[in-house]
This record gives structure tokens, sequence and C-alpha cells, in this order.
């Protein structure tokens, strides 16, 4: 894919786990740190957003995970060009990085349910 509006309008060749590998300065998010949040902090959410929130699934972890390098590498703010490209980059990932995710959204579920037990969504 080539993004015109990019400070990267090179052919993508990779997942953005290996373009952005040298983007020290840009941590990834660390979504260990928020799937293992405590059922009282999940709690306290609830009472400061007024609801109860769905977990995340293992895309919307990477894309948490990924986002300010995206913004950053695509050199753009533009959510719809990011989620796009976060969107394509997901496929391209190496199945152990999938699988960390989707292993980071089973705990999430399975904290959720601890915490909001008669949740339904």
């Amino acid at each position: 894919m080539v993004l015109e509006a990019s400070g990267n309008s090179q052919r993508d060749t990779g997942p953005l786990s290996q373009l952005t590998k040298g983007m020290h300065h840009i941590p990834i998010e660390d979504m260990e740190a928020w799937v293992f949040r405590s059922v009282e902090t999940r709690m306290e959410e609830v009472v400061k957003n007024g609801k109860i929130t769905q977990p995340r699934n293992s895309f919307m972890l990477y894309r948490s995970a990924y986002f300010e390098r995206a913004k950053k590498w695509y050199a753009s703010n533009n959510p719809a060009v990011i989620n796009t490209v976060i969107g394509e980059s997901w496929y391209k990932e190496a199945p152990e990085v999938r699988q960390l995710y989707e292993l980071l959204a089973r705990i999430d579920s399975d904290k959720h349910k601890l915490a909001h037990p008669g949740y339904k969504f």
C-alpha cells in the first residue's frame, strides 16, 4: 500500500512491529498492564466513565499498542488513515505476534467477567 499523504510513502513491506522497530523514542503501549489491571481498577473505570465497556478483542489491543507509532510512521493524525494501516498491518503480523494479542484478549475477557459478572454484550 502507498499512502500519498504519508511521511513514509514507500511501499510498505511488513507489519508495524517490524517497520517501527527502531522507534524506541515512541513506546509500544503496554497492553499487558492494561489486561492485568485489577478488578478494583476496572470498577473505578465504570464509576468514572458511567458505563461498563466491553473487553478489547485481539485486534483492538494491537491497535492500541501501535497507534502512536503508526501516527508517527505515516506522519498522519487522521484516525481513518491510521486505523486502515493498522488493520492492514495486523494481517501481516507473524503468527506469534497475533497469538500474543489473542492471549491478551482472552485474559482481558476473563478479568472483565470477574469485575462484571452479570455483564452481557
